[in-house]
């Protein structure tokens, strides 16, 4: 038997873990936080050190915070065993550790652990993992994988963040399986990409103030910065995001076959930052948490031709979720306009329903979506007589 617990993810938004037990192993995938200020209980999964003491193994998807950042946690409870992920992966996940970190901190949060053991943790390249496991690149960032489980007779897909609609990033096929553990970020929604773009775009050209691009600086931020280029818009962008591109285009096995846009860019100094000048704005700070954050919206609070494009999910709590509250805003008089614009980075309702035929799956675990905006999805796979579950307090069983 086979049993597949979401120790964080399933029915809400972040805090992505999974427990994979068999009769040969244990595997648990992926250990993130929930990106607030908030009780260990609410950031962080639902950990023990007896689940602890049981694992195997450790995988991991990517190097996003709400994947990775519980890590520390985990060696706390006791954890000494290495941890697998790609290369990429491996070398990018204690800068993320250290940000989330020295996030907590700065906004007095609690760290259930101890800060040194982020240089405690022990890492593997997936070539050293001894387990019968297949991967491929999942087109959400660098590195990012999903994996494919075969165990006691079952195929076990865990998709990780991914989408179909990288502007740069290669998405391999999904392998078919019985069982899948599917990102569903936008259950719920149904998203046309190219319109997405073009509307960027036309954000871009027509406004008359500063226009606020911030997003990941892995990731998001560098396809929107591309895709500003190629249509001679002549972005300007922050420190990070130029040298996150530049090392982007180095990475020849993880984007598709093409180059970096030669067309015009600024190259952003803190003079430029903290000035009014207008013109289209790239940070690599999607959430809004940085200094750097806070001194681009002192810029453009008093002026209503200026605008802020939140193209991501923003945790409760962090000034970008804040801004997209009227209410917020008005206390706060801030002038300037705010707008969602989700530039796709994970699975909308209707791919994973096109996932799920293709993989011709039969249990389904979704994932990174609250259960509100799960439930149609959850319905539609029901009646195709798919076994679904969406929520800490529920497991899949396979026999």
């Amino acid at each position: 038997m086979i049993r597949i617990t979401s120790l964080g993810g399933s029915g809400e938004d972040s805090r992505n873990c999974f427990l994979l037990q068999s009769d040969s192993c244990n595997v648990l995938l992926d250990c993130g936080v929930r990106r607030e200020i908030a009780t260990v209980s609410r950031v962080y999964p639902n950990l023990t050190a007896e689940i602890v003491s049981s694992l195997d193994y450790v995988i991991i998807s990517h190097a996003h915070e709400d994947h990775t950042a519980a890590l520390p946690y985990l060696y706390e409870l006791g954890y000494r065993k290495n941890i697998y992920a790609s290369e990429e992966t491996i070398d990018l996940i204690p800068g993320y550790l250290r940000k989330w970190a020295e996030y907590v901190e700065k906004n007095n949060g609690i760290l259930p652990f101890d800060k040194n053991n982020i240089d405690k943790l022990s890492y593997k390249p997936l070539k050293q993992l001894d387990l019968n496991i297949k991967y491929g690149r999942s087109g959400h960032m660098i590195g990012s994988l999903w994996y494919l489980f075969t165990m006691e007779n079952h195929r076990i897909l865990y998709t990780g963040d991914t989408t179909m609609d990288s502007l740069l990033l290669v998405t391999d096929p999904y392998p078919e399986a019985d069982t899948v553990i599917i990102d569903s970020a936008y259950a719920g929604k149904v998203l046309d990409q190219k319109q997405q773009y073009r509307a960027l775009a036309e954000y871009s050209r027509r406004n008359k103030g500063r226009l606020l691009l911030p997003a990941p600086a892995n990731g998001r931020g560098i396809d929107m910065f591309e895709w500003l280029k190629s249509q001679k818009l002549n972005p300007s962008a922050e420190n990070n995001i130029l040298k996150n591109t530049a090392s982007f285009f180095s990475e020849k096995d993880w984007i598709k076959d093409i180059s970096s846009s030669e067309a015009d860019y600024t190259a952003v100094t803190s003079e430029i930052r903290n000035s009014d000048l207008p013109g289209t704005y790239l940070f690599g700070d999607g959430m809004m948490t940085t200094a750097a954050a806070a001194e681009y919206l002192e810029t453009v609070k008093d002026n209503p031709d200026s605008t802020i494009i939140i193209s991501g999910h923003s945790a409760a709590g962090t000034l970008a979720n804040n801004l997209l509250k009227e209410e917020y805003r008005r206390e706060n008089n801030i002038k300037c306009r705010v707008v969602q614009l989700t530039i796709k980075v994970h699975l909308d309702e209707e791919d994973v329903l096109k996932v799920i035929s293709q993989c011709r799956a039969q249990n389904v675990m979704l994932f990174h979506s609250q259960k509100k905006n799960c439930s149609a999805l959850k319905k539609k796979l029901q009646n195709n007589s798919i076994n679904v579950v969406c929520g800490t307090e529920d497991s899949l069983i396979l026999n």
